[in-house]
């Protein structure tokens, strides 16, 4: 099965976690970013798209539905949904929101119109306040269909292939003022 909306997703947060892991880029290892400050779990797998290169200097994040919590460093297939447009700490963050495809509990999601309306105040509500202790202010400009989030996908694709020379000299820090000095990737 070949659809355009299926990704691989590396899981870097288990479901029910409070951790923030993160695969770091040189060495590909799992890190320990930090522990949410708040009493907040992630509702969903979250981890990145390997190979494609978002606002925030970061792969482009997913947040997907299971019905188990897997393990950081696997690699899921997930069928996109959609997407979360956020804005965090000013930076244009984009997540792209999907479930399990090989979960059967989720085979009638197909689009994001399948997902119980809870289940997104749900996912909404926790970016909104994951932050929130630390100060940091998370803003959220909708849902995303499934087109814009395919298009993000693609434009992420192609950052990331333009700017891989330099991310591999570690020169990310450089490249996201570059952008914050021509104005783009901020919301």
């Amino acid at each position: 099965m070949a659809k355009d909306n299926i990704v691989d997703v590396i899981v870097e947060i288990p479901k029910g976690s409070s951790n923030k892991y993160e695969v770091d880029g040189i060495t590909g290892r799992i890190i320990l970013d930090r522990v949410l400050y708040g009493a907040n779990f992630y509702p969903g797998e979250y981890g990145m798209i390997e190979n494609t290169l978002d606002w925030d200097g970061d792969p482009l994040d997913v947040i997907s539905l299971c019905t188990y919590p897997t393990l950081p460093g696997v690699q899921v297939s997930v069928r996109i949904l959609g997407s979360i447009k956020m804005i965090d700490a000013g930076e244009i963050d984009t997540k792209l929101f999907g479930v399990f495809n090989d979960d059967p509990r989720f085979s009638d999601y197909q689009t994001l119109k399948d997902v119980p309306q809870h289940l997104k105040d749900e996912i909404e509500n926790f970016f909104l306040q994951y932050k929130a202790l630390q100060n940091k202010t998370v803003k959220i400009n909708g849902w995303g269909t499934l087109e814009e989030a395919i298009e993000e996908l693609h434009e992420c694709k192609k950052r990331f292939i333009e700017y891989k020379d330099r991310l591999d000299k570690g020169e990310k820090d450089l490249i996201l003022q570059e952008w914050k000095d021509k104005g783009i990737g901020q919301g």
